[in-house]
């Protein structure tokens, strides 16, 4: 069978780089390897193969067209694999779930741990043996789930593999099959289980599941005389049905006469009344798979969920490890998820359940951190345009004397003022009895810094005089 691994999305796991083990593996078992590098992803270059495998997107979304490209893919008989890593979309900046929303799948936003029952010293290589009936999982005992995250699956959807109740989150889905049209998808949590790294897959069971993975998936089923009657008996069911159906929709138009199921086809195709005889057949024909493949869907255990603490104490712890994440300074936002994750729930706390009240609190400091720098920025604009709040410069106290002449000035100008009109010879008059007082008030200045001088001098030699005497 031919198998085209995708890299248009940023792939981590790459099939002749960090999974060239996977690929000698598929290619001993006769499988045809190519690499999809082509942007985007369209029916026309995806069409010639038989299954088509996601190995961890990361940092890209999937487009409208392409996920078109992809349901007309697996609805027309195609396989399709997806293999993703803890974190889930958010963790990745991915969109898969726009995709396995189709096949009633969803890829959780969280990562699995494990402290009684994990590989290598690390407790996010989770062992599971949990397994249910079905090709895929024959002859498993143990595999080695790499930093996976859970799946939540809706009905239809058929689990093959779950986690232990130790592990945290408990009893929790990990990998399923579902069909969609004529075509098979398979979801797993983990894509670093069949990695050529040492927590890859030579761990445990892992070569095997992905053997039973790829056969199952790219071959149609065999039938025995068994099924052959089983077969037969359907068919048999579905021409009724058919009949039934058509008879109705005839019934409708002119009274009952006996006609042949041939012309009963050929007339509700020549009128597109096929919609409603298509869904039956398609149904029929899934009973039929299910029945002759004995892999009918087992009735899920109910997840246990985690016991969590009072929502606002919970909150507040959360707050706190935020704070200390915030120190370690990493950027990555994924990377702070999957690590508050675990923080949390090593307090008890199941972090995905207090996300939508953390994200609400976190809008509401945002707002009230940006109300708080428009008030500052209003403040400072006030205290910039208030000229009032500057202090006046301090100008030295003036003595006696200067008060009086500055009192005289006064006077001068008063009398300036009131008198306009004065005769040439009285301004000249006080012109030159105002330069007489500020040349009087100069000699005073001399004098009294000569008098100063004079003083400092007689202090000093009654002082020598003084020694003399002693």
């Amino acid at each position: 069978m031919k198998i085209l691994f995708d890299e248009t999305q940023k792939e981590r796991g790459k099939i002749f780089e960090n999974f060239q083990k996977l690929a000698n593996i598929l290619e001993g078992e006769g499988h045809e390897i190519s690499k999809h590098d082509s942007y985007p992803i369209k029916y026309s270059n995806i069409s010639k193969f038989d299954i088509f495998v996601f190995l961890c997107p990361d940092g890209s979304k999937i487009m409208g067209h392409e996920v078109k490209a992809l349901l007309r893919f697996v609805d027309e008989g195609g396989a399709l694999a997806v293999f993703t890593n803890a974190g889930g979309d958010k963790g990745l900046n991915t969109n898969l779930n726009t995709l396995l929303k189709h096949f009633k799948v969803e890829i959780v936003a969280n990562q699995i741990f494990d402290y009684q029952s994990f590989d290598l010293e690390l407790e996010s290589n989770v062992i599971v043996s949990k397994f249910y009936k079905h090709p895929i999982t024959e002859g498993l005992n143990e595999i080695t789930m790499v930093s996976s995250c859970s799946l939540h699956l809706k009905e239809g959807v058929e689990e093959l593999a779950r986690t232990k109740k130790t592990s945290d989150p408990p009893s929790s889905a990990i990998m399923c099959i579902s069909s969609y049209g004529l075509g098979t998808v398979f979801v797993c949590g983990s894509y670093l289980m069949l990695s050529d790294s040492k927590s890859g897959i030579e761990l445990r069971d892992n070569s095997n599941f992905a053997k039973n993975l790829f056969k199952y998936v790219s071959v149609p089923p065999t039938f025995t005389k068994q099924d052959e009657e089983l077969a037969e008996e359907a068919e048999e069911d579905i021409e009724e049905t058919v009949q039934e159906i058509e008879i109705k929709e005839k019934a409708r138009e002119k009274p009952f006469e006996s006609v042949s199921k041939l012309d009963m086809v050929k007339e509700a195709l020549s009128k597109g009344e096929t919609d409603t005889v298509k869904a039956e057949v398609i149904k029929a024909m899934k009973s039929l798979k299910e029945e002759i493949r004995g892999t009918k869907t087992v009735e899920r255990e109910p997840e246990i969920k985690a016991p969590h603490k009072n929502v606002y104490e919970s909150i507040a712890i959360i707050q706190e490890l935020e704070k200390d994440i915030d120190e370690l300074k990493i950027e990555d936002p994924g990377y702070r998820d999957i690590l508050l994750t675990d923080m949390a729930r090593r307090e008890g706390i199941d972090y995905a359940q207090l996300l939508p009240y953390l994200e609400r609190i976190r809008e509401k400091d945002e707002r009230d951190k940006s109300k708080k720098e428009k008030r500052k920025k209003a403040a400072k604009s006030v205290i910039k345009g208030d000229i009032t709040s500057i202090p006046e410069p301090r100008t030295p106290e003036m003595d006696k004397f200067e008060k009086d002449i500055m009192i005289f000035d006064q006077e001068l100008q008063v009398d300036a003022e009131v008198q306009k009109v004065q005769p040439e010879e009285q301004m000249q008059k006080i012109d030159d009895l105002t330069q007489a007082v500020r040349e009087l008030k100069n000699s005073l200045d001399v004098l009294s810094a000569n008098l100063i001088h004079l003083i400092s001098e007689i202090v000093l030699e009654m002082k020598d005089q003084k020694g003399k005497k002693r």
